[in-house]
């Protein structure tokens, strides 16, 4: 993933999350801006950068696409367990930098993810389970920021198949 900035980075987890139907526009307006002061340059960029965050769903998903595309991602299917472990990964990310709160992550991935979702991610639903126990009395506070960063690099290897150019199922 070096070769890719975290605005292309960002911006495959917008699509992640717009595919599992969660607050997406915000991710993406916010990874075409980055992408456009990183230097990078297009009319989706643009478009996508000015966009209102209540952007219609159907016009939002063709912007992303657009950018993608133009920072030279392909903007392929994915599954519904692709798309969780994308969007989990990208919150794991936000807590790591301290701007979403762990136990709105571990919620938000024992809602989305749940048990049966992708075995990358069962750490971090399994990760809420041991706070809850915790906060009921039982055993010692969880290591939440070890679980999180074990997590994201676990990830990494799935997201650079994304990071890829031309298709991500090559």
């Amino acid at each position: 993933m070096e070769n890719f900035s975290s605005a292309a980075i960002d911006l495959i987890s917008a699509r992640a999350l717009w595919v599992i139907r969660q607050d997406a526009a915000t991710a993406a307006i916010s990874a075409a801006t980055e992408a456009l002061v990183e230097g990078h340059d297009g009319q989706g960029l643009r478009e996508l950068a000015g966009a209102s965050p209540h952007i219609n769903v159907f016009e939002l998903r063709v912007l992303i696409d657009d950018a993608l595309n133009e920072l030279g991602l392909a903007a392929v299917e994915m599954t519904g367990d692709e798309a969780k472990l994308l969007a989990a990964h990208f919150y794991a990310r936000r807590a790591i930098e301290g701007n979403v709160r762990i136990r709105e992550l571990t919620s938000w991935a024992h809602r989305v993810v749940g048990h049966e979702g992708h075995p990358i991610a069962q750490e971090l639903v399994d990760l809420d389970d041991a706070y809850d126990a915790y906060d009921d009395g039982w055993g010692e506070e969880p290591n939440a920021m070890q679980v999180i960063v074990r997590f994201v690099d676990a990830a990494c290897p799935e997201l650079k198949r994304w990071t890829r150019t031309g298709t991500a199922h090559q």
